[in-house]
């Protein structure tokens, strides 16, 4: 198999797009936890990862940020119901 990938132009395009799509996947990382953990932020920190993630101190920033406001839990976990102001 590594003999296909190596020698011919349909095995580099394929590895090619295997290497985008993991980067990608990595590129999204802090929105991806943003989101599945429930963060009140997720929106800013989406905005942070998708204008400043290509450098490397504004993807840390997100990835901090991201797990830092999720919902305290784990990954299964609900958030927490929200309240109304009117309703205190």
């Amino acid at each position: 198999m590594l003999h296909w990938i190596a020698n011919s132009r349909s095995g580099f395009v394929a590895l090619l797009m295997a290497a985008c799509i993991v980067a990608v996947a990595i590129y999204a990382l802090p929105a991806l936890l943003a989101w599945s953990m429930g963060s009140p932020h997720r929106m800013a920190i989406a905005l942070v990862d998708l204008l400043l993630g290509w450098t490397i101190l504004g993807w840390i920033a997100a990835l901090i940020w991201a797990v830092m406001s999720g919902n305290g839990g784990s990954f299964d976990e609900d958030p927490p119901p929200r309240r109304e102001p009117w309703m205190r």
